[in-house]
């Protein structure tokens, strides 16, 4: 039994090269992005959430001018047509009000809160 190594021409050996580039590709991509995207995302989140920190002095008042004119608009409509408000109509504005009584309140026990998830 004499057996001969057999000589591979180049083809064979560029495609077994680029199939295992395409296969460590896909595995990159299949492994990395799953721990990346989150990363990225959470980074954008966070500047976000920066952002409506700064923006609370003014965003605020916008707020409680807006929940107070779908109140008056609700009031206006209700008048006008004679007809009592749907209850889903006024649970939502119902909890629009309270989110945002919360957001003005929201410097009274934000201190308090911070100090409670520290420990």
């Amino acid at each position: 039994m004499n057996a001969e190594p057999q000589k591979q021409d180049n083809r064979t050996v560029g495609t077994v090269a680029a199939t295992a580039s395409v296969a460590a590709l896909a595995c990159g991509v299949c492994c990395v992005l799953p721990l990346a995207i989150p990363a990225a995302m959470l980074g954008s989140f966070g500047a976000l959430i920066s952002w409506f920190a700064h923006a609370y002095g003014w965003l605020t008042p916008i707020a409680v001018a807006a929940v107070a004119a779908g109140w008056l608009w609700i009031a206006y409509q209700s008048k006008r047509s004679g007809k009592r408000p749907a209850r889903s109509t006024l649970a939502i504005m119902g909890l629009a009000t309270a989110m945002m009584v919360l957001a003005y309140l929201w410097p009274a026990f934000e201190g308090l809160i911070g100090t409670a998830l520290r420990g």
